[in-house]
């Protein structure tokens, strides 16, 4: 119950105290009005006695009243002055978070822009390794090029070289050459296609026609018309004339006007000794 019900309860039974004192006075009038204003005059008495404690009551429930309002005051300005603390707390927060939101949207717009960069960057590194791939299968290529260009380079010097060296052995061979054929009397322009290799073969046949068959032909630069001679180990027996040739086959015809000696199947057959 609070201090207000109190008092109210308070001055309800002062209240009652009184009507009851009338009732008792108005009863009293039916009997010894002295006896009955004696013991009014001392209900009377308690009644006052009782009122100014009810007072007193009354005045230390105002006093704590008073008080418990004050307290209440002091308490509800504290709650206040908490509430306005609060409040700028929550501002203070409110704020904080606002600018938290507003970082966190633009490091959100960052990340966002970072990803798309970094998808960017991923792209071109992509495409840079498919360059490098390239450039390095194209730089492959060039290599093997350039070591087969070196390899034939070297071949080439080598062939060079060779063909320098061959350059040098056909000149002295032709200054040669052309000694002989100032020796002979002979010229360059001179026709030379009678004139048969340097071969040597064997008889493989001989048939009764002064027609033998040897173990060398075209493939050996024989051509028809070259002359050749015919051995024996050291003995000469004659000079045979190429009628017709193969690729490793000839026959010669005898010439009887040259010939020394019979010609076997097995004799030798080479170029005439100059």
């Amino acid at each position: 119950m609070t201090l207000v019900g109190k008092i109210f309860t308070m001055l309800i039974l002062v209240m009652s105290v009184v009507f009851m004192a009338f009732s008792v006075m108005v009863f009293a009038t039916h009997k010894n009005w002295k006896d009955e204003a004696t013991k009014l005059q001392a209900q009377l008495s308690t009644l006052q006695t009782n009122l100014k404690e009810a007072e007193d009551l009354r005045a230390r429930l105002q006093t704590q009243l008073a008080q418990e309002q004050a307290a209440r005051r002091a308490a509800l300005a504290s709650l206040q002055v908490r509430a306005v603390r609060a409040e700028q707390t929550l501002a203070a927060k409110e704020k904080e978070l606002s600018d938290l939101s507003a970082a966190h949207s633009k490091v959100a717009e960052a990340a966002r822009d970072a990803q798309t960069r970094l998808a960017t960057l991923e792209d071109e590194t992509r495409r840079l390794r498919d360059d490098l791939r390239g450039a390095q299968k194209d730089r492959d290529e060039v290599f093997i090029q350039v070591v087969d260009l070196t390899e034939k380079l070297n071949q080439a010097e080598s062939l060079r070289q060779l063909l320098d060296e061959r350059n040098k052995e056909a000149a002295f061979q032709l200054a040669q050459m052309k000694m002989v054929l100032d020796r002979h009397g002979l010229t360059p322009d001179a026709l030379v296609a009678h004139i048969p290799p340097k071969v040597d073969g064997v008889v493989l046949d001989v048939s009764g026609k002064d027609l033998i068959e040897i173990s060398i032909g075209a493939d050996d630069g024989l051509k028809v018309g070259h002359a050749l001679d015919v051995y024996r180990g050291s003995t000469y027996l004659g000079r045979i004339v190429i009628r017709k040739t193969g690729p490793d086959r000839a026959v010669g015809q005898i010439l009887k006007e040259l010939q020394r000696g019979q010609i076997k199947r097995g004799d030798r057959v080479t170029t005439r000794f100059s």
